[in-house]
């Protein structure tokens, strides 16, 4: 099988990650400290958004993503699509022909009151790192976002 990693320029990896500073420190929860019981939890939504895309669950789907903004997606064939109403419409849309995907989880990080997932999607053929981050949103682990994960060696 053919693997395909798919890399963001430079400059978006920057904005990526200066988003996702803002975002925890704006507004992640202040005083949440990283547990294993918070890590399990974010696990657990991160094997669900992957069972929903493959099942094409659009209901399990919106549970996934937060509901407060800001939110967004960069899905690896289009730009980036802010909003929480246009991420759950580009979802719909894929999931008219969702591919055979699974997720290995390479990495998962604590910052600013929030997780990084980092998982090499496994999809036929080929693979791609994706990054998903997660923060509480109504007392429940909750994604943000969701695209191409920066490679370790230009952070």
């Amino acid at each position: 099988m053919e693997t395909v990693v798919l890399t963001a320029a430079k400059k978006p990896i920057a904005h990526l990650l200066a988003v996702f500073i803002v975002l925890m420190t704006v507004h992640g929860p202040q005083a949440q400290a990283q547990s294993s019981a918070d890590r399990e939890a974010v696990l657990a939504v991160n094997t669900e958004f992957y069972r929903a895309f493959r099942e094409s669950d659009v209901t399990a789907m919106a549970n996934i993503w937060a509901s407060q903004e800001p939110v967004a997606v960069q899905h690896p064939s289009t730009g980036r699509i802010d909003g929480r109403d246009a991420v759950l419409r580009s979802w719909a849309q894929m999931m008219r022909r969702p591919p055979d995907i699974s997720c290995e989880v390479e990495t998962v990080r604590f910052s600013k009151g929030g997780w990084a997932v980092t998982c090499l999607e496994k999809l036929n053929p080929g693979s791609v790192r994706m990054i998903n981050i997660f923060r509480k949103d109504g007392g429940e682990w909750k994604m943000i976002y969701h695209g191409p994960a920066p490679e370790v060696e230009s952070v």
